[in-house]
């Protein structure tokens, strides 16, 4: 007597297609998460860009470049701590926190600090954490950009 065929899988079949897409998963989720992080970069960078654009049209109309990025747009006033830049201290999709440091009549660094998950971003064995750019257009670290 003859058993009649059944269609299906067998278990052992069914065990390694699951195998095989498990190591296809261990293969492509951390390269998916990686390309994710750099594609956010552009948002720190994007938010840089912006800074340096609103500097320079701030300074064509003061003597300086601003001080600070947050509040009432303002070089009116004699104080130099005043000199207000008025955009937002977070980048346009918020995955960086912008900020000015050594900044002067004659230049400016921006900086870019990712915040969250996107702290972990690097380009090789470079940290990406920290994006830069100054009044001449350079920008740190370089491999990030």
């Amino acid at each position: 007597m003859r058993c009649p065929s059944r269609p299906g899988f067998t278990l052992i079949e069914l065990m390694i297609g699951l195998a095989l897409l498990a190591i296809l998963a261990t293969i492509a989720i951390p390269s998916y998460q990686q390309q994710v992080l750099q594609a956010r970069r552009t948002d720190g960078q994007a938010g840089l860009m912006a800074i340096a654009i609103a500097q320079e049209r701030f300074r064509a109309h003061c003597t300086q470049y601003a001080q600070r990025l947050s509040g009432t747009r303002d070089c009116a006033s004699e104080t130099t701590s005043s000199y207000t830049l008025g955009v937002s201290d977070a980048s346009p999709e918020g995955y960086y926190h912008l900020s000015l440091d050594s900044v002067s009549a004659s230049g400016f660094n921006a900086r870019a600090t990712a915040s969250g998950p996107q702290a972990r971003d690097r380009e090789g064995d470079i940290s990406c954490k920290v994006l830069g750019l100054d009044q001449d257009g350079n920008r740190t670290p370089r491999a990030c950009w």
